[in-house]
């Protein structure tokens, strides 16, 4: 499991903004603040709650989502990430999303691994 953290800026249907993201290898899913969530887009229903184990091992039911606009590298990408009251970050960039489009980690030197990037999204 591997983590960066960056400044990015980050858009929705209701406004943008510069937010911390922590891109974290060991979360499958994005996920946002609610908060954040609220400010910068529309929130929407899931058509089922989604569990998910958070750090600490507790179960958390999600049940709503969002569309939001990363800037990464001069590109941008849409993620869907879950609403989730208690994160340590605004933003969670999850495992999947980044595979999705070919987001590495270097690890030793906190940053993001782009050579493969391109801002398109593979369909998985």
């Amino acid at each position: 499991m591997g983590v960066v953290r960056d400044t990015l800026l980050v858009r929705g249907e209701r406004g943008e903004e510069k937010l911390s993201v922590l891109f974290d290898s060991g979360s499958a899913r994005s996920l946002v603040q609610t908060r954040v969530a609220e400010r910068l887009a529309i929130p929407r229903e899931l058509p089922a709650p989604v569990e998910v184990v958070v750090a600490d091992g507790r179960k958390v039911s999600c049940r709503l989502y969002c569309n939001l606009i990363v800037e990464i590298g001069g590109k941008r990408v849409v993620i869907q990430p879950l609403l989730m009251d208690d994160l340590p970050v605004p933003l969670i960039f999850g495992a999947l999303d980044m595979e999705a489009y070919m987001i590495k980690l270097d690890i030793a030197r906190r940053k993001l691994y782009l050579s493969e990037f391109t801002g398109y999204m593979l369909a998985l």
